[in-house]
C-alpha cells in the first residue's frame, strides 16, 4: 500500500455510466471564507443537494465549520456524475482537510454510500452493479452502507465493510473499531423469490406433437441461437415459447448477481433468482421501452432480457422502427443508447424467440381456415420484419396445428435442461466463458473448431448452390458446432453438418414458398 501522504487529499470513489464503472477521485479545499460547500465537475442536481447532507454530517460531528468555504471537486471533471453514492467519498475528502490528523486511507480504498442528515449511511440507486464495478476496477478494500453482503459471494481479494455511521466508519478507519456488524443490523436490499408466488411454465412434455420445433428449441437453447416461429393461430407458437424458458440452465452467481444489477437499475422488481429472466413485452411497446432510453437512460426490454429469453409475440405488429433496432443488439450483445446529455452501453445478451401469423387474419397457408387477406395486406405485414433482422435469426418454421391426440415426447424439461446444460458447460471451457456457439466472434468459432478443408469445402458448393450468402454459411458452422456439442463430440461430425443444412433449407423452404404462394393469389 502506498503511504498516506501519496494519498491524504484524495478519496475514491465509483461512478456508473449504464452498467460500465468509471473511477471518481474526488477532491476538498477548505478555506477561511463565508461558509458554504460547493460542489464542481459537473454534479447532476441529486450531487448538488449533497452539500446540505454533508454540512449537516459535520454538524453531526461537533465540527465547526463556521467561516468555512468548501470546495469539492469531482474528478475527471468532463465527466458527468449522477446520483448520491459519492455523499461518502465527499465527506470524508472534506474531514480529510479538517480533522487534526489526516484519515489512513488510501488508492484501494473506494467510499460507495448515500448519507442521511444525522450522519448515517445509506444505500442508493444502483448500489449493487456499482460495487460490481468497483471489484472490477481493483479496489481491495470497499466501504458500503449497512447492508447484508451475503449475496455477493465471497470476494477473497476484497474487503467489503459495511459501517452504520460516520462516527463509526472514522473509527473503523483510525483502526478502534473491533466487531463487525451482526448480520440481523444489516440491511436486505433485495427481494427473496418466493416458490409459491412463481408462475409455473409449461413443461416440454405436456407439449404434444411439434417433435421438430422441440428440437429446434433444444438446439437454440444450447448454443444461444435466435428463433422465428410462424403459423396459425392456435398451433402451439406461444407455448412452446414459453416452455423454452424452462429448458434454460440456472445462471451462474456471477451472472445472477449482473442480471439483479440491471433490474436495480431499471427499477424493476427481481429477486436473487437464478433462473434466467423470461421477458414478455406487448406488440404496442415503444422503440425505447425495447432497446432503452430516456434522458438518463434505463435499461430497455432487450437488456432486462439479458442472460434469458426475450419472446416478442405477434411480431408483425411491432413498429418497424423497433424492430430493425434489434439488429444490432442481436449480433453484439449489447446496445449503445445516444442522448445528449450521456451515452451509456448496457449488456444485451440474449436468446430472441419470436412468433407471427403469417398475415393479418393468421390463416395464410392454414389447411384449417380460408385467409381472407389480399396479396398487398399480406405483403406489408410480412414486410414489417425486414430482410437484414429476419436474416439474423438461425431458425425459422412454420407450425400447424396438432390434435389432442398425438403423443407427446416423453422428455421433460428437466431431461432437455441437462442436456442443454452438459452442451453449455463443453462450450464454457472451449471458449473461456466468452459466450456461446450462437454469439461468439467468428475468428474464435473457426479457430476452436478446426472443420476439416472437406467440410469446408461442402458448405461452401452447398450455399454456391442455394444461392445462400457468407452470414447463412457461418450460420451453419454455429449451428453444427451446437449440435455436436450436444451430441458432446469433440470434432463436428457429417452428421452435425448435415441437420445444421435441413434446419437452413426448411427456412429456405418457408421463405421461397410464401413468396410463390403471394405471387399466384
Amino acid at each position: 500500500m502506498k503511504g498516506v501522504s501519496d494519498i491524504e487529499d484524495q478519496v475514491m470513489s465509483v461512478g456508473l455510466e449504464g452498467m460500465r464503472g468509471h473511477l471518481v477521485i474526488v477532491e476538498a479545499n477548505v478555506r477561511v471564507d463565508k461558509e458554504g460547500c460547493l460542489i464542481v465537475g459537473l454534479p447532476d442536481v441529486s450531487m448538488k443537494e449533497s452539500r446540505e447532507r454533508i454540512l449537516s454530517c459535520l454538524h453531526a460531528l461537533d465540527i465547526d465549520v463556521s467561516m468555512k468555504k468548501m470546495t469539492i471537486h469531482l474528478s475527471p471533471a468532463d465527466k458527468r456524475k449522477t446520483g448520491t453514492g459519492h455523499d461518502c467519498a465527499m465527506l470524508i475528502a472534506v474531514l480529510q482537510k479538517m480533522l487534526p490528523e489526516p484519515l489512513p486511507i488510501d488508492r484501494k480504498t473506494c467510499f460507495l454510500a448515500a448519507l442521511s442528515l444525522t450522519g448515517n449511511l445509506e444505500p442508493f440507486h444502483g448500489l449493487i452493479p456499482t460495487i460490481q464495478q468497483a471489484i472490477l476496477l481493483g479496489f481491495k478494500r470497499i466501504i458500503l452502507p449497512p447492508i447484508d453482503i451475503g449475496f455477493l459471494g465471497k470476494k477473497p481479494s476484497v474487503e467489503l465493510v459495511p459501517v452504520h455511521s460516520v462516527s463509526e466508519l472514522l473509527s473503523y478507519l483510525r483502526g478502534q473499531r473491533e466487531e463487525e456488524l451482526p448480520t440481523e443490523a444489516l440491511i436486505s436490499i433485495h427481494e427473496p423469490i418466493h416458490p409459491e408466488t412463481m408462475e409455473q411454465p409449461t413443461d416440454f412434455a405436456n407439449i404434444r406433437g411439434h417433435m421438430e420445433a422441440k428440437r429446434m428449441l433444444e438446439i437454440a437453447a444450447a448454443g444461444g441461437h435466435h428463433v422465428l416461429l410462424s403459423g396459425p393461430p392456435g398451433c402451439g407458437k406461444t407455448m412452446l415459447a414459453d416452455a423454452f424458458h424452462t429448458i434454460l440452465p440456472d445462471l451462474s452467481n456471477d451472472d445472477m448477481l449482473e442480471t439483479f444489477g440491471i433490474y436495480h437499475l431499471a427499477k424493476e422488481n427481481r429477486g436473487l433468482s437464478k433462473r434466467p429472466p423470461y421477458r414478455h413485452p406487448h406488440h404496442l411497446a415503444s422503440a425505447v421501452s425495447l432497446i432503452g432510453g430516456g434522458t438518463y437512460p434505463k435499461p430497455g426490454e432487450i437488456s432486462l432480457a439479458h442472460k434469458g429469453v426475450l419472446f416478442l409475440d405477434e411480431l408483425g405488429e411491432f413498429s418497424r422502427k423497433a424492430l430493425d433496432m434489434l439488429r444490432q443488439p442481436m449480433e453484439i450483445g449489447e446496445v449503445t443508447i445516444n442522448r445528449v446529455r450521456q451515452t451509456v452501453t448496457y449488456p444485451a445478451s440474449l436468446i430472441l424467440i419470436a412468433a407471427t401469423n403469417p398475415c393479418p387474419c393468421g390463416y395464410f397457408g392454414s389447411n384449417e381456415r380460408y385467409c381472407t387477406c389480399t396479396p398487398f395486406q399480406i405483403k406489408t405485414y410480412q414486410l414489417k420484419a425486414s430482410g437484414p433482422l429476419i436474416d439474423r435469426f438461425d431458425f425459422l418454421m412454420t407450425l400447424q396445428s396438432v390434435g389432442l391426440t398425438e403423443e407427446g415426447v416423453a422428455e421433460t424439461s428437466a431431461t432437455v435442461r441437462a442436456h442443454v446444460s452438459e452442451a453449455r458447460a463443453i462450450q464454457k471451457e472451449r471458449y473461456q466463458g466468452t459466450g456461446l456457439n450462437g454469439n461468439i466472434p467468428f475468428s474464435l468459432l473457426m479457430e476452436t473448431t478446426r472443420l476439416t478443408d472437406e467440410q469446408l469445402q461442402h458448405l461452401q458448393m452447398i450455399c454456391f448452390d442455394e444461392k445462400w450468402s457468407n452470414r447463412t454459411q457461418a450460420k451453419l458452422i454455429r449451428i453444427a458446432r451446437t449440435i455436436a456439442d450436444l451430441a458432446t463430440e469433440r470434432e463436428v461430425s457429417e452428421t452435425a453438418i448435415q441437420e445444421a443444412i435441413k434446419w437452413k433449407r426448411i427456412a429456405a423452404n418457408l421463405q421461397n414458398a410464401t413468396i410463390k404462394a403471394v405471387n399466384h393469389r
